[in-house]
């Protein structure tokens, strides 16, 4: 039993128990849930994902190391072939924690950081003290030369940091990832979210970083929610063309319970397309019936703001998530480039220009936000 959906990735959130209380994260982790995978049948799942035709297994939280058998799951992983990734807070580890990381020859390590000052990303991430830890953790991971990546959320606390940040990582050999925080889990406040003008600015960030160095000297890139189809932003993310959102058609998301759904941030129960405890996880890849929002999506079914873009076909409405985040439906993201430019520079914009036809009132609150998040640069 096949399909025409290639299964690149799985991400597998190991358990939901975590030792941070972080404002932004979208499961509200913490404690345990009830009814998590046992030993047993995580390495079972292992084995689902194989048959899936999985390529690579991310582990992540809550936190992947508070689970007593990670280091078993995470060789299984890598037995079976597949490629291994860790997402991780960066405070739980013992002194053999960064060799044993070596031997599976992970595709990734990633750790969170959020602040290039400790007041702010301990403000973020809700517990004194986990900053150090974090940089403790990627220092010793740079000297055993793992691969290296830093994963930044940034919401309306954080956007002054990233310029400094950027100096931080800049030369370690440290691979960048900016993300915008949504509002899905229970701790965060709606009014950290950024506008549509912050948002932009950004791209606008990560845009002039990756023509400012080289990938050598700074490897950077905007995750899937970082806006799509614009005139002036060529570089923000890994891939120019925007193909539509990747749940449930070459991705999908696994809890700890082992609800699967097509994106882990698409954390709302109603797209749970079946539990790896009654049916394997291969099998719910490959029905024919499953993901059914993303992989028959029609174009009568975008919402208001993208119904009538030029870019809907390949587009298809954006981020899933970031859409029902913010609008309460699918295939409709507020946050898009194409119409954030459309908005703030007209119909008259046109590629390597900004700021025509403006008014003066948003000209001057633009500038502000450029500023911000750019310093006294401007290399755009």
């Amino acid at each position: 039993m096949g399909n025409a959906y290639k299964l690149e990735c799985a991400v597998w959130e190991f358990t939901l128990k975590c030792n941070l209380n972080c404002l932004h994260c979208g499961s509200s982790a913490g404690k345990l849930r009830k009814d998590e995978l046992s030993p047993e049948e995580a390495l079972k799942l292992c084995s689902d994902l194989k048959e899936a035709g999985c390529l690579g297994v991310a582990l992540m939280g809550g936190e992947p190391f508070l689970r007593a058998d990670f280091w078993e799951v995470a060789s299984e992983i890598r037995k079976l072939g597949m490629e291994l990734s860790v997402i991780t807070n960066g405070t739980v580890f013992s002194p053999d924690t960064f060799k044993k990381l070596k031997a599976l020859s992970p595709r990734a390590v990633a750790v969170s950081i959020d602040g290039a000052k400790k007041e702010i990303h301990e403000k973020i991430r809700g517990v004194p003290g986990c900053y150090g830890k974090s940089w403790e953790f990627i220092n010793k991971a740079l000297a055993e030369k793992l691969p290296v990546s830093v994963i930044t959320t940034v919401s309306r606390l954080n956007p002054g940091e990233l310029k400094e940040l950027a100096g931080q990582l800049k030369g370690r050999n440290i691979a960048w990832q900016i993300q915008t925080a949504g509002a899905e889990g229970a701790r965060f406040p709606k009014g950290l979210l950024l506008d549509r003008e912050e948002f932009y600015s950004v791209g606008m960030f990560i845009e002039n970083l990756r023509k400012t160095f080289t990938p050598e000297e700074l490897p950077v890139i905007g995750a899937h929610d970082l806006g799509y189809n614009s005139s002036f932003l060529k570089n923000v993310s890994l891939h120019e063309k925007w193909t539509g959102c990747q749940a449930g058609i070459s991705m999908l998301g696994i809890r700890s319970n082992g609800d699967v759904l097509g994106c882990l941030a698409i954390n709302n129960d109603e797209y749970i397309e079946g539990n790896v405890g009654a049916r394997a996880v291969s099998e719910i890849w490959n029905d024919k019936k499953a993901f059914s929002y993303n992989r028959r999506f029609q174009l009568s079914e975008a919402g208001g703001n993208c119904v009538s873009c030029p870019h809907l076909e390949t587009c298809r409405g954006g981020c899933c998530e970031m859409s029902l985040m913010k609008t309460g439906v699918l295939h409709n993201d507020y946050y898009c480039f194409f119409s954030v430019e459309k908005e703030l520079f007209g119909e008259k914009s046109r590629p390597g220009t900004f700021l025509p036809g403006l008014g003066s009132k948003r000209a001057k609150k633009f500038a502000k936000i450029k500023k911000i998040f750019l310093g006294e640069r401007n290399g755009l």
